[in-house]
């Protein structure tokens, strides 16, 4: 008997190149100085995203991304992998590769964007950008953090919503079947 070919994890397949990013300059470009790349953020961030929503099983679609569900069995196990996407995807650029180049805030979070709505996390990517162009509104001062929404649903009305669907008992799940059933 024959066995599936083991295919590598992203992982695996490609080695992270990039070694540092290029800050905000708050005043002008020529303020930005560059930080240490860290790809850990980007996971987090797609799963603080994820979980504003009420989790990526908001975005799942069968015959999309069922697969991804079915291979990543935690909301943190799919948020590293949608995190190496978005790193493999930056590697690819070669113009990042130049120790004078490295990839922008911006750049990055453009790929988290194209990572998410690639597979079909599109709730996921809108929460993400509105949190994304939030937070400029905010550093350029055109938005008061009373009035900054984070994810573009308010705060209080959304906590009422989870109160109530966890009164339900909505959202209990067994570990690892966190997949919505049909």
């Amino acid at each position: 008997m024959t066995t599936a070919p083991r295919w590598p994890a992203v992982s695996e397949a490609r080695r992270n190149e990039i070694l540092r990013t290029e800050s905000r300059g708050l005043a002008d470009f020529w303020e930005a100085s560059p930080i240490r790349f860290d790809d850990g953020r980007i996971s987090k961030a797609i799963l603080r995203a994820a979980r504003s929503i009420g989790g990526f099983r908001q975005d799942f679609i069968r015959g999309v991304n069922d697969k991804i569900f079915e291979a990543h069995t935690t909301e943190e196990q799919l948020a590293a992998f949608l995190a190496e996407v978005v790193v493999i995807g930056l590697n690819a650029d070669a113009h990042h590769l130049i120790a004078n180049f490295p990839p922008t805030i911006e750049s990055i979070q453009d790929g988290v964007l194209h990572a998410l709505r690639s597979y079909g996390f599109q709730n996921t990517a809108d929460a993400y950008e509105c949190y994304r162009w939030g937070r400029h509104w905010l550093r350029e001062g055109a938005l008061t953090p009373e009035k900054f929404a984070g994810n573009g649903f308010p705060r209080e009305r959304m906590q009422e919503i989870l109160d109530w669907n966890r009164r339900q008992g909505v959202g209990k799940h067994q570990p690892g079947s966190w997949i919505p059933s049909e």
